[in-house]
């Protein structure tokens, strides 16, 4: 689940880098001496690569920390609540069982828990992981802006008519 999260992050981040490094292209081709009138203030050199890994780490380590309790509680909810809807069906929507026979109802209740376990622990983790990976997303996107390996947001021209 973690290396589906990095891919995710990484897909969103590069997406977001191809935007604004076009959108720059283009700007920069309309005015080819906007750059060399103005000096290029002195900066420490940084590795691109490394503040790449280090931003994806960062959001997917906010959506790992925070999606744990909604995983969990969300797997405790449907357990409970697959268990017994489970039983009670003696699993017959999966299995070829009779209704509310010993074997009917402990398999019932083994895969009506493990379907809903899962499915309330991908949900939960969802849930609670969202909001803080978008917060970390923004902050590193500003962060990686700021170091100028994101370019910046070229104006709207209102040429058109």
């Amino acid at each position: 689940m973690h290396q589906l999260t990095r891919a995710t992050a990484i897909a969103a981040l590069a997406i977001t880098a191809t935007m604004t490094a076009g959108g720059a292209a283009m700007a920069d081709a309309d005015s080819p001496n906007a750059a060399a009138a103005t000096p290029a203030p002195a900066v420490t050199p940084v590795d691109p690569g490394a503040e790449y890994l280090n931003a994806i780490n960062a959001v997917t380590g906010a959506f790992a920390l925070d999606s744990t309790s909604g995983r969990l509680i969300g797997t405790a909810a449907g357990v409970i609540i697959g268990c017994p809807l489970g039983a009670v069906t003696g699993g017959s929507l999966t299995i070829a069982m009779p209704v509310l026979t010993p074997v009917g109802i402990v398999g019932g209740c083994i895969i009506g828990g493990s379907a809903l376990g899962f499915l309330g622990g991908t949900v939960g983790s969802l849930v609670t992981g969202s909001g803080p990976a978008a917060n970390a997303m923004n902050q590193q996107y500003n962060s990686l802006r700021s170091k100028g390996l994101i370019a910046q947001e070229v104006p709207a021209s209102d040429t058109a008519q």
